[in-house]
């Protein structure tokens, strides 16, 4: 059995009418952080991507299966072991969203999210 974790640990979550805010720690042993880099981990961006769809798959309902496409993507600062991010995502209809991460370091990624 690995000791490797494939999600951050949820420290929060608050829920709106239309939007979610999720608190997330990231654990050291993130599976995501193997190779990638050795001296100096980096939380890979499709891994804030593919959190985005399962996210809005258990807060909203949306089916990852008919997930479209992303626009507007943007990764402005790196995530490490055991920073603590907050993601805001938000239904802005039945299949678009937005999201963003940020941190006191500032905001790490943010774009939308469309679903057929």
């Amino acid at each position: 059995m690995s000791n490797y974790v494939h999600h951050g640990e949820l420290l929060s979550v608050e829920k709106e009418h239309n939007s979610v805010f999720l608190e997330l720690k990231i654990p050291a042993n993130l599976y995501y952080f193997q190779g990638h880099f050795p001296s100096a981990p980096v939380l890979p961006g499709v891994v804030l991507t593919h959190w985005v769809v399962e996210y809005a798959s258990q807060y909203f309902n949306a089916d990852p299966s008919k997930f479209e496409s992303f626009s507007g993507l943007k990764f402005q600062i790196i995530v490490g072991p055991e920073q603590i991010i907050k993601l805001k995502l938000s239904q802005i209809n039945d299949n678009k969203y937005t999201f963003s991460y940020h941190s006191d370091h500032g905001k790490h990624a943010s774009g939308k999210v469309m679903f057929v």
